[in-house]
């Protein structure tokens, strides 16, 4: 679905544009060095015109070319009315791509409007045949329409999966946000940072009661192979205890060759974060590739066994009965 309003596309391709027409005076300096470790907007740089070396960011060096007095920075002296000419010129013409380049605003399908580029200003609701009346009133539908429709543009133009719906996090947000006036969302930094940083602190602190308990009552390292919805192939890692399992990773192993020092070098990462003196065996599927691993493990750790999955065992054996064209008489008594 090629929606018009697609800012998964959009962004990606404006990241690009911005860079490129945000700060076009860049090209008539000669950029020095970055100035501090914190990730600024300050460089160190040269002016092409009058050889003089300043300190700042991309404005320092606009006033300083543009030459525009009062601004902490002397305007160039080297600039000749024609060249400040062109450059006026150039950031015009850079502001008139970024503004033509940005995303279209287009409206919800409940406001009565087919417009494009409508201002923020001007999302309120278009009354219209029907749903002024005194019930429409006190339900305030129009508004929860609305709501619903930004809620679903939502999903289709980040391309987020409907199964999300489903998910019961998604449902209490929508309900606790509605019981605080103002609330705000998180914004990009605070998700990618600050809450994913106390999230996994959190689940770290759930986890502990389990790993108290791998020292006294032993570990088993579980390991399988799948393929998920873009066929690249997985191997995930679990440690399981009578306490209870818990998943240590998914490794994607697209590129790579499955062999047995692969898969044992794996399971060596999931032992040595377990603590190689806690585990008691190694669990996999019986592959000889994995059995293999499953002795280099042995080998290398003496006091941990390798054992074959028995559901995989049992999965196997009822496959070959079951199979008429390879054992004709065991499918007949099985039968």
């Amino acid at each position: 679905m090629n929606h018009p309003d697609n800012h998964v596309n959009d962004n990606a391709n404006l990241d690009e544009i911005v860079e490129n027409y945000n700060a076009p005076l860049w090209k008539y300096v000669k950029k020095l060095e970055k100035v501090g470790n914190r990730g600024g907007g300050n460089t160190k740089f040269e002016c092409n015109y009058c050889q003089k070396t300043y300190k700042g960011s991309y404005s320092r060096v606009k006033f300083h070319l543009l030459k525009m007095p009062g601004n902490g920075i002397a305007p160039c002296n080297k600039v000749t009315d024609e060249t400040l000419a062109e450059m006026n010129k150039l950031v015009r013409e850079c502001q008139y791509k970024l503004k033509s380049s940005a995303p279209k605003h287009v409206s919800l399908p409940n406001t009565g409007s087919l417009c494009y580029d409508l201002p923020e200003a001007n999302l309120g609701p278009k009354k219209r045949k029907g749903t002024s009346g005194p019930l429409s009133k006190a339900f305030n539908k129009e508004a929860r329409d609305q709501c619903d429709a930004e809620v679903a543009r939502m999903f289709y133009t980040g391309g987020l999966s409907f199964n999300l719906a489903r998910n019961p996090h998604y449902q209490n947000s929508y309900v606790r946000a509605s019981t605080l006036p103002g609330y705000v969302t998180p914004g990009y930094n605070a998700l990618r940072t600050t809450l994913l940083q106390q999230e996994k602190s959190h689940i770290e602190r759930c986890l502990q009661p389990i790993k108290r308990t791998w020292s006294t009552k032993g570990v088993s390292v579980c390991s399988d192979g799948w393929t998920d919805a873009q066929r690249r192939p997985l191997i995930n890692i679990m440690a399981t205890c009578e306490s209870g399992p818990m998943f240590l990773r998914a490794i994607n192993c697209e590129g790579e060759y499955k062999d047995k020092h692969c898969i044992a070098n794996f399971l060596t990462e999931a032992i040595k974060e377990i603590g190689h003196e806690n585990v008691v065996q190694a669990i996999t599927d019986n592959a000889p590739v994995c059995k293999a691993a499953g002795l280099l493990i042995e080998a290398h750790y003496p006091h941990i066994f390798w054992t074959p999955c028995v559901v995989h065992t049992l999965s196997l054996a009822l496959k070959s009965i079951c199979t008429p064209k390879q054992i004709e008489v065991s499918y007949d008594d099985c039968n």
